[in-house]
């Protein structure tokens, strides 16, 4: 089980390596909230199939990583953290592949040292700031309605079985949480304090979109949303295809927030077709 250890915790990740060295750039894929770094498994494993060696990790608190203590804080960072200690296992720049939260880690990352990015492949990047730079305003009042009654970000409601189910609901849809089995509601939970957390700081994510465009926007970059998705998630890509010189936007009809799991291999097909396009011949 390989893993590395960030903040004093064991993390695990996922090595799909290539049968034979070719040379290819590595690939390092980011989980959404809540979900192991094995919702990229299909992806990671066309991808090991063409050369190229990919490493999906378990964020801090879900799949088999540890969980952050309480009773201090978490904030985003310590997850930029384990990206950092991931691209440093790369030994060239890696293509960077990720969902949702996973994408406003991966770019936080790519912040700090954008040299160790080859490319961007992010399926709807929660990064809210750059609704509040652009000033737009159908994203912002649609998260403004979600947390209308003030109680989504409330540090006594976060975390508890209602907050959860109100979260899950929002992305994938009305009555998704009703239908979870009791064992899928159990392992949510058991990570749901460390979800409300940086829910918490991803809605109020204030970094704007310049941020991005002036360290990245070198980087060949593909944005996916989904035509059934939220407002906010399908904006954050429409935006991101505005400012970022090198982007591609793609929005797949008849799926959601969750594409990356409920629809893998049209996704996949996207990312490993994008990734071939950077890489030379």
């Amino acid at each position: 089980m390989p893993t590395i250890t960030v903040h004093g915790l064991r993390i695990r990740y996922h090595e799909f390596p290539p049968a034979t060295a070719t040379g290819l750039s590595p690939v390092v894929c980011l989980p959404s909230t809540g979900m192991s770094g094995l919702q990229w498994r299909r992806l990671a494993r066309s991808l090991s199939k063409r050369g190229h060696v990919v490493f999906a990790v378990d964020l801090i608190g879900y799949g088999e990583s540890e969980d952050w203590p309480r009773p201090g804080p978490f904030r985003t960072e310590y997850d930029v953290d384990v990206v950092d200690a991931l691209l440093d296992l790369c030994e060239r720049p890696a293509h960077l592949v990720a969902h949702s939260y996973g994408g406003r880690v991966g770019l936080r990352a790519g912040l700090r040292r954008p040299q160790l990015l080859r490319s961007l492949a992010l399926y709807e990047p929660t990064c809210f700031g750059i609704l509040r730079s652009t000033g737009d305003t159908v994203g912002l009042a649609e998260l403004g309605d979600y947390d209308a009654d003030g109680q989504f970000l409330d540090d006594a409601f976060g975390g508890s079985e209602a907050w959860v189910e109100r979260f899950i609901d929002y992305w994938s849809g009305p009555g998704s949480f009703a239908e979870l089995d009791a064992d899928e509601r159990a392992a949510w939970l058991r990570s749901s304090r460390k979800m409300f957390e940086e829910v918490r700081e991803t809605a109020l994510d204030d970094l704007p979109h310049t941020r991005y465009a002036e360290a990245l926007g070198h980087l060949p970059m593909l944005v996916i949303s989904g035509a059934t998705s939220t407002r906010a998630g399908q904006r954050c890509c429409d935006v991101f295809a505005q400012v970022m010189p090198r982007c591609r936007h793609v929005e797949l009809a008849d799926v959601g927030h969750m594409g990356p799991v409920l629809a893998p291999g049209e996704v996949a097909e996207l990312i490993a077709g994008h990734i071939a396009d950077v890489e030379p011949g």
